[in-house]
């Protein structure tokens, strides 16, 4: 076993007095207890990574507290995000094999459900107003997401 061979070398390399009898005896236990802990760490390490990879995935679909679209891919270079004394502003490109109704659709629902009034394009909450419209730009045509100050 590598982890009993390692123990043994270890313990000789640590304290020359060790005698290989004593470094095989003490290695059999400190693998088993090696063993043990391995076994405990991955008990402890995989839910909590299996519950981090799971809340990545959710926020996927989020550019800060806008929804993205399941399928649309966003073109990071093109789009940014601020706070302006007036107010936040951040624009969003992205693309989408979805066709324009799809895409209405799925906006009309989500934003109405975070509470978002208006539709086809153009909602208002708050202080703030969202435009969705599809624009070509300079990797082709895409769908523009904007939200600013009223």
């Amino acid at each position: 076993m590598i982890t009993a061979a390692f123990t043994r070398l270890f313990l000789t390399a640590i304290d020359p007095v060790v005698t290989p009898a004593v470094a095989r005896i003490c290695s059999r236990h400190y693998a088993a207890v090696t063993g043990m802990l391995l076994v405990a760490t991955c008990l402890v390490v995989m839910p909590v990574t299996i519950g981090k990879a799971q809340a990545e995935s959710q926020q996927t679909g989020w550019v800060g507290d806008l929804p993205i679209m399941e399928g649309m891919v966003i073109e990071p270079e093109l789009g940014f995000a601020f706070d302006s004394p007036g107010g936040r502003i951040v624009l969003v490109f992205a693309a989408t094999g979805e066709g324009q109704d799809g895409v209405l659709s799925f906006y009309n629902n989500a934003l109405a459900s975070l509470g978002w009034v208006g539709g086809d394009g153009s909602w208002q909450r708050g202080e703030e107003s969202l435009t969705l419209a599809q624009v070509d730009t300079s990797v082709g045509r895409l769908w523009r997401i904007r939200l600013s100050p009223n």
